[in-house]
């Protein structure tokens, strides 16, 4: 048996991966070949239209069949009016790692969990440190008085930029001592 990789177009409209995946399985169960890795690559905008659809997802599955039975499988791919298209190519070259690795879809999977993570954490956060606020007692008329009394803090004041006149006027006593230095015109 022979390592395969192949790029199958579906119909992107079954939200469910899958149910969309059903035919790439029963066409790959006919061509009596072991599913090694399924998994989805992108769903994305066709270019044109095919079969009357214009969105379609693309599944990346690597399997392990006899090279004879590709011929089927070419077969039942033409066929089976639920794939779109299909692209088969040899993987024997590709190691495990490269099989199990993730895709695109997958990743951006991932980070949009991960990311829904973060946001729950940052609310629940959130959530404590206003309830912390709420439990802690107001501040007593003293505190709120000696906070009153202390003078708002003046704010930073910028030196006054040199003039081109006194860079100038600044190089041309530095050079009077050496008249060969001197940029001055005598």
């Amino acid at each position: 048996m022979r390592t395969y990789e192949a790029m199958f177009l579906v119909d992107a409209d079954n939200p469910d991966f899958d149910a969309a995946c059903a035919p790439i399985r029963d066409v790959l169960g006919r061509a009596k070949a072991e599913v090694v890795s399924l998994k989805p690559w992108d769903e994305r905008r066709l270019a044109y239209d095919i079969s009357g659809r214009r969105r379609g997802l693309y599944v990346l599955t690597y399997f392990r069949a006899e090279p004879a039975e590709l011929v089927t499988l070419q077969n039942e791919v033409q066929l089976d009016e639920r794939i779109l298209r299909a692209l088969v190519l040899s993987a024997d070259h590709l190691s495990e790692d490269a099989i199990r690795a993730e895709t695109p879809a997958t990743l951006a999977r991932a980070r949009k969990a991960a990311a829904e993570k973060q946001r729950a954490a940052s609310e629940a956060a959130q959530t404590a440190k206003e309830s912390d606020e709420h439990a802690k007692p107001d501040q007593t008329e003293e505190q709120a008085g000696s906070a009153a009394a202390e003078p708002a803090p003046r704010p930073r004041t910028r030196s006054r930029p040199r003039s081109r006149q006194e860079d100038s006027s600044d190089q041309g006593s530095e050079t009077e001592d050496d008249p060969g230095r001197s940029h001055k015109k005598a």
